[in-house]
Formats: structure tokens, sequence, C-alpha cells
């Protein structure tokens, strides 16, 4: 996970410094629901619909959705290109779940504080307004804590400039499980967005990893799942097929637009850890579960014996617990290299000289291709378009003569 966020990081880092220079405005927005202990973290799956994160994620949509006839006004509006959203959630005995979007809106142009103030109150009210339609409680939008950082319209909504001076304070948040470091300056924009939730942790909320961990050593202490464990539980369960990370496609076809470069890889391709690595052995499923997954501290001497000693130590370690090589451990898969030509087709890989008549066909069944080429795309066309038949128009003004047979 932290290679992850470390790449998607150093992703809205790039885009925050390309967009920022090319003049467009950044303004990090907070969507957040009011919630309780009681209240479940829930799940989006099909059929089991419920909680808070269904709230959140149904709440997000009908306030933003694509398709609704006040965001577009409201995006029209204000000249918002896109956006780049991240779910986050933290969890506490005192205060239970805390479900959250942070997000990172563009627009066309950087807003004076008049226009930023009419956008922030016009995304605010479009949030509380479709958390009641999800079947969440209502958002707070009012606050009469003194010297509070909402200015008295409450927690639901926050919304922050990032063109004037306070890019990386304000927007260190929308990916944090890894860098705990905070700072201004737009150049900490991308660590904020990946940092560990230090918030969280001075009011006793865990972020994910943190709670992860907590589960593990309830799990070794009592040796039995306890409340941390199913807390966790909870939690797994609820975020599948919760879409932790979105950008939209207009700001994609934006940033794509000014060249800012992009790390494309997927998570599998991040994550990859055989990239540069040379196999010592072939372990099947049958010995691994039955013969070291089982036994506690053989995964761990296995990784140390082989990433010091190679194959010898490896060979010699499975042969201590009893396994057999060859047998219940095999040999590395022989590297593929190229195969070795003979002198036929080492002859054939020669560059020769084409004659006359040869050459001549090859072009006319390349011209004949391409014209096949263009037939099929031609015949696609007109299936794809058909012409509407023109209808015939007949006169009633011209008597309609009869049709004569001839005599028999």
């Amino acid at each position: 996970m932290a290679r992850i966020l470390a790449v998607r990081s150093a992703n809205i880092q790039a885009a925050a410094d390309g967009l920022a220079d090319a003049g467009y405005g950044l303004h990090l927005g907070t969507n957040t629901l009011r919630h309780f202990p009681r209240n479940k973290f829930g799940t989006v799956r099909k059929g089991m619909r419920h909680g808070l994160v269904a709230v959140l994620t149904d709440g997000w949509k009908g306030a933003y959705g694509s398709a609704g006839r006040k965001w577009r006004d409201l995006r029209d509006e204000f000249g918002i290109v896109g956006y780049e959203r991240a779910f986050e959630d933290t969890f506490g005995f005192d205060t239970g779940w805390h479900l959250h979007w942070h997000t990172m809106w563009v627009t066309e142009e950087v807003l004076d504080d008049e226009t930023q103030a009419r956008l922030r109150d016009a995304l605010a009210e479009a949030w509380a307004t479709a958390v009641e339609a999800a079947g969440g409680y209502s958002v707070s939008e009012a606050c009469d804590r003194p010297g509070c950082h909402c200015g008295g319209k409450g927690h639901g909504f926050d919304l922050r400039p990032l063109n004037k001076g306070e890019e990386g304070q304000a927007a260190r948040y929308l990916y944090k499980d890894g860098d705990k470091a905070k700072g201004g300056g737009v150049a900490k924009i991308g660590l904020e967005l990946a940092s560990d939730n230090k918030a969280a942790r001075l009011d006793g909320r865990m972020g994910p990893l943190e709670l992860g961990d907590a589960a593990a050593a309830e799990l070794l202490r009592l040796g039995q799942p306890g409340p941390l464990v199913e807390k966790y539980r909870e939690r797994e369960f609820g975020v599948f097929q919760v879409r932790k990370h979105y950008r939209t496609q207009n700001l994609n076809k934006l940033i794509k637009a000014l060249g800012i470069p992009q790390d494309e890889r997927t998570k599998e391709q991040i994550t990859d850890d055989t990239v540069g690595l040379t196999a010592i052995a072939v372990i099947p499923a049958s010995t691994w579960y039955r013969h070291i997954a089982r036994h506690k501290g053989r995964r761990l001497d296995l990784v140390k014996v082989a990433e010091r000693y190679g194959l010898p130590g490896v060979r010699r370690l499975v042969e201590s617990w009893g396994l057999v090589w060859g047998k219940d451990v095999l040999d590395p898969p022989q590297a593929l290299g190229p195969a070795d030509l003979n002198a036929e087709q080492l002859a054939l890989q020669e560059p020769r000289e084409i004659p006359a008549a040869e050459a001549e066909f090859r072009a006319a069944r390349k011209a004949a291709n391409e014209a096949r080429a263009k037939d099929v795309a031609a015949a696609l066309d007109r299936f794809r378009n058909p012409r509407r038949d023109v209808p015939i128009k007949v006169s009633l003004k011209k008597p309609i003569r009869a049709k004569q047979r001839p005599a028999a």
C-alpha cells in the first residue's frame, strides 16, 4: 500500500504543480458525515447496501453526479474543470467510524474571495441536501465553537483555496497512509495527499493500517478475536468495491494536454516484486501450505536464507525440514534464451535484393489490401449510418391512369 500511495502522491503533486503554473484554480474540499459509535461501517455490495459508506457514496453521486442538472449549472457557473477525489476512513471507540472524502477541485481560473465563498456555499448546500436524500443524518452546517477554523459554517463541508501560499498545508490530505511530515507550500501538496493521519491519532482515532496493527496485536495477546479484530473485519468487508481514488475524465484530459508527466502503472505493476529477481526454487502450493505456512517462523527463515545464501542455502534448509528436493521442492525454471539458428535460418535473415517482378507483385498486393480496407470501412459506415429512404410522393392533382393491358 505504501508504494501505491507514494506513486499517487507523486502524481497529484506533479498535477498540482502543473495546473497551478498554468493558471488554474485549485481548491481542497472535505465532505464528512455526522456519525455516532452505534453506526455501522456498512457496505455498497449489491443487495446489501447500507451503513455510513453507502450514505457517503450515494451522497456524493446525488450532490455532484455528472447527470444532474444542478451539478451542470454549478459547474458552468464557477468554471469547474474537474476534481480528484480520495476516500478516507478512521475509527475510534469514542467516536465510531469517521468516513469522508478529500477532493482537489480544479477551476478554469483562480477565484477571488467572493466567488470562492459562493463556490463553497454552493458545494456545501448540494452536499447537505444529497446526504439527507441518501438516508443520512443532517450534516453539520453551523458551529458556535469560539475560534473554530470552520468560521461558524459547520463541519459537514470545508473548502480552502490552494493558490494563495497554503497549497501544501491545506492539501496534504488525499492519501493519508504514508509520510507524516506537515508543512506549507505547493511543493508539499503531494506529501500531504499521502500523509499519515496525525490528527486522528491525537484524538484516539486510528487509520486502516493502525487499526490492522492493533487488531493483530490484540489477536496475538488474547489468542482469539476481540473488539479490534471485529472492527477490522467490519472495515475490510465494507470497503470492498469502494472507489478509493478517482480523477474525472475532463481533468485527466487537461493534465495530458498540458503535458504533465504521470505514472500510469496499475496497482499490480507498482507492487510487482518480481522485476529484477532470479528464481531459485519452485514450491508447489501443497508443499507451501502443508509444510511451510502452517509452521511458525518457516516463511521468515526461508526468505532470510534465500537472500543470504541463495539456492544452496534454500536446498539445505528445506531438506532439514524433511522435504525432498526435486519432489516436494523443484528446481527453478531454466531462463529462456534465443534459439540457435542453423545455416538456412541465418541465410533467411540476411538482406537480399528483391527481383523487379516480385517487387511489382508486392506493390499490387499492398494496393489491393488498402483498397479492400477502404471498401470494408465504407460498408461498415453505411451499415452504422443507414440512409433514410425518400418517401414517394403521389400528387392528388393529377389523375391516376390505369395501366392498359394488352388485349387477349
